[in-house]
Parts: structure tokens; C-alpha cells; sequence
């Protein structure tokens, strides 16, 4: 750099305009207002499996609501394994 360049530092919000990431903040700042004093340990495996569980029902939901596309023809439920000899099968 040379005494002349000028460097400005720019904060971009990048996820505005996104609800997923703008209903987070939210919900965080409502977190940091709220004095709860809990002592209850969280067992992050059973934490895990919680999401997991909620992530995949609204995926499954969203796939119902899709039901003019691949995925949905050779997979309606996302839960049951994918048999791909069935799938694979070119004399079908």
C-alpha cells in the first residue's frame, strides 16, 4: 500500500433479506432479554436427534407440497431407505 490508499471497512449484512436467518436474530435477542436461570444439563445427543427429527419433518413436509418433481416420484417418503436396485433398474 502506498501513503496515499485509502482503505474504508464496509460491515454488508449478508443474510438480510433471508427469514430463516432474520426469524434467529430475532429469537436471539429475545434470549438475551429474558433473565432464565435454568440448571438443567442439556444432553446434546438427545439435542441432536430434536433437530434432526424437526429438520427432516419439514423437509418431508416441504417434498409433499412438491409432489410434481422427481425426487417425489422415486422417493415420497424421505424416511424409508432408498432401494436403489428398484430405482436403478434400466427395464423398467
Amino acid at each position: 500500500m502506498t501513503p496515499r490508499t485509502k482503505v474504508v471497512p464496509v460491515w454488508i449484512p449478508s443474510h438480510v433479506g433471508i427469514p430463516g436467518n432474520e426469524k434467529v436474530d430475532e429469537l436471539a435477542k429475545l434470549a438475551l432479554n429474558q433473565e432464565i436461570h435454568d440448571d438443567k444439563q442439556v444432553i446434546w445427543s438427545e439435542l441432536k436427534l430434536k433437530v434432526n427429527t424437526h429438520l427432516e419433518q419439514l423437509w418431508q413436509t416441504d417434498c409433499d407440497t412438491e409432489v410434481d418433481n422427481k425426487l417425489h416420484e422415486i422417493r415420497p417418503n424421505l424416511k424409508e431407505r432408498f432401494n436403489y436396485d428398484e430405482i436403478l433398474n434400466r427395464k423398467q
